[in-house]
């Protein structure tokens, strides 16, 4: 009798655990943002755009001043896209601090010197990749 009480319990316990981890599975997918095109394509496109306009850094800021100006407005677009997403707050959130934090202050630096020194534009552009990277990653995690 003991132990016919003994694997109810762990029955029920079982039935319970797997009753809960169901529901996670099934609620997860709501808690993701979906499958974003336009945000991976973004990403992409930036990934390749942004290291190479940091990298032409050692030259004049006044000879790409049109680079920079165009790489801006695509970073204000991409960041306004990622923040529209709904269940997108972190990627919205990496692409904002990106901007802000790191690409911003570059721009502004090599304005205001007219060129910048090989090692700090090496150090920058990792930052920057890593960052990109991670948004990268962030944008193949979710469900298609």
């Amino acid at each position: 009798m003991k132990s016919l009480f003994l694997s109810l319990k762990i029955n029920t316990f079982s039935l319970l655990v797997g009753l809960s981890i169901a529901a996670s599975a099934a609620l997860l997918p709501a808690c993701m943002a979906p499958y974003d095109a336009m945000g991976t394509e973004y990403v992409n496109s930036i990934s390749t755009k942004l290291p190479a306009l940091m990298n032409k850094a050692t030259e004049a800021y006044s000879k790409h001043e049109t680079e920079v100006s165009s790489l801006n407005s695509e970073l204000d677009k991409v960041v306004a896209h990622a923040a529209s997403m709904k269940k997108n707050k972190e990627v919205a959130e990496s692409w904002r601090l990106l901007q802000t934090d790191l690409v911003a202050p570059f721009i502004a630096r090599w304005k205001d010197k007219g060129k910048l020194d090989k090692d700090f534009i090496k150090e920058a552009t990792m930052q920057v990749t890593k960052s990109l990277d991670a948004i990268k990653r962030a944008e193949a995690a979710k469900k298609k």
